[in-house]
């Protein structure tokens, strides 16, 4: 039978039974067979259906854990080298008032080669991500889609919001700092950002960058010798300078 039984009080990851008693419903998860708790709160069981689930003090049903494809918000409370975890806030639009944590993989991050998670999103950011787990706990994230990504960023320097330039490139108004991270391509609409492409730093020309280096010192061979051509001037001159010694 079951390890529980109705009117009990359970906190997420509790036992409740195994799957051949009964099927997980709201606020519960199934892994290996056996049924747990995805949320605090109060168990009711449904003999004639044959379900469990969690309902909150006041009755109301708790939900489900996420499954594969649905999209969630949350807010990245740490980030390693390769991974980050995130507090997830809200399910397919609907808010999430319990603990649920996601992770996020770098490999799940953006299709192009990132070499550190610190590079495309930083602790306090809150993102938009889909689920690539069902019923699981921590929820594996992933924010590989144009929807998907970094929603709102603060700077790491002041705290103050960061402003979308170009593609990923961010710029904070306070103290000018610059930063990147992997967007959603509304980043910042939520909450009355909008982008600043005219404050992208201004790339130089090829011409511009040509004349720099020769003013550090550099050599520019314009003449149809080329590198080469000098190179045979010189032992030209090596030769020369040698039958005069004899």
């Amino acid at each position: 039978m079951a390890d529980v039984k109705s009117g009990d009080i359970v906190v997420p990851g509790d036992q409740l039974c195994v799957i051949e008693e009964l099927m997980p419903s709201f606020g519960t998860y199934e892994k290996d067979g056996i049924v747990y708790a995805a949320a605090p709160g109060r168990v009711d069981m449904d003999l004639k259906e044959r379900s469990i689930r969690i309902l909150s003090p006041d009755g109301g049903m708790k939900l489900a854990l996420p499954k594969k494809g649905d999209i969630l918000i949350g807010e990245v409370t740490i980030v390693f080298d390769q991974r980050a975890e995130v507090r997830i806030v809200r399910i397919n639009d609907v808010d999430y008032h319990s603990s649920l944590m996601g992770e996020l993989h770098i490999s799940n991050v953006t299709r192009r080669y990132v070499k550190s998670m610190q590079d495309v999103i930083k602790q306090n950011d809150i993102i938009r991500a889909s689920a690539l787990s069902t019923h699981q706990i921590p929820v594996e994230l992933t924010l590989v889609g144009p929807d998907l990504g970094v929603l709102f960023g603060v700077c790491v320097r002041c705290g103050n919001p960061l402003t979308l330039t170009t593609h990923n490139n961010m710029f904070c108004l306070r103290c000018e700092n610059r930063e990147t991270r992997e967007v959603a391509n509304d980043y910042g609409l939520r909450f009355s950002l909008e982008p600043r492409p005219d404050l992208a730093p201004r790339r130089r020309s090829y011409e511009r960058r040509r004349y720099d280096r020769d003013d550090r010192g550099g050599r520019r061979f314009d003449g149809p010798r080329g590198r080469g051509g000098d190179r045979r001037d010189r032992r030209g001159d090596d030769r020369h300078r040698s039958n005069r010694r004899r």
